[in-house]
């Protein structure tokens, strides 16, 4: 599997591209999209143990957990996707500047078609790993 990453310009795009690559009919694609704005918050495990509780434990001996919601930068996001660090980095930026990231988890002999889409639909910064 091949990852394609570009930026798109405007939510018109984005939606062009992701039709296009739905009217592949490949199970086998699958794409991610990061916007300005988007809420890349995560559920983070929190443990430690009860304050003041003297001995350090919960009547059980054992320590307690709490989920703790966290805002995660769109660069990690990206990342998480599978861009290297550089790559991240970059489209984290544009998108901080108003693009639209796209990361496109494709089959090797579909990457030809993928960057075809996203080239004919002006999207820029169109790379594959």
């Amino acid at each position: 599997m091949a990852k394609v990453m570009a930026i798109l310009p405007d939510q018109a795009v984005a939606e062009v591209v992701t039709n296009q690559l739905s009217a592949l009919n490949n199970e086998s694609i699958d794409w991610r999209l990061t916007e300005p704005g988007d809420d890349n918050e995560r559920v983070m495990p929190l443990v430690g143990w009860p304050l003041g509780s003297g001995s350090g434990t919960t009547g059980g001996g054992a320590p307690i957990g709490l989920a703790v919601p966290v805002n995660v930068p769109d660069d990690q996001t990206i990342k998480d996707q599978g861009a290297s660090d550089d790559d991240a980095a970059y489209y984290g930026r544009s998108v901080a500047h108003g693009g639209i990231a796209i990361v496109v988890e494709t089959p090797d002999d579909a990457v030809g078609q993928v960057r075809r889409i996203l080239d004919q639909a002006g999207a820029q910064q169109v790379t594959a790993q």
